[in-house]
């Protein structure tokens, strides 16, 4: 299984907006995250599920449609 550069920035993305997520619950003050790491968060959520699901969505659609015009 090859990882494409959309999927290892995706990875990446997120891993990176989990912990910044953590690190503002540490943060005065404690327990809080403010609304500019929640946006951000947010952020690396949509694209991480765009690269995950449109593009294997579509990677799928398109690999059906060659292989029944192959089997015409």
């Amino acid at each position: 299984m090859k990882v494409s550069v959309k999927e290892w920035t995706a990875i990446l993305l997120l891993t990176a907006g989990v912990a910044m997520a953590f690190i503002a619950l540490l943060l005065p003050p404690p327990g809080e995250i403010h609304d500019s790491v929640l946006y951000v968060f947010a952020q690396i959520l949509i694209y991480s599920g765009t690269v995950f699901g449109l593009d294997s969505y579509f990677t799928k659609k398109i690999s059906n449609h060659y292989d029944k015009r192959e089997e015409k």
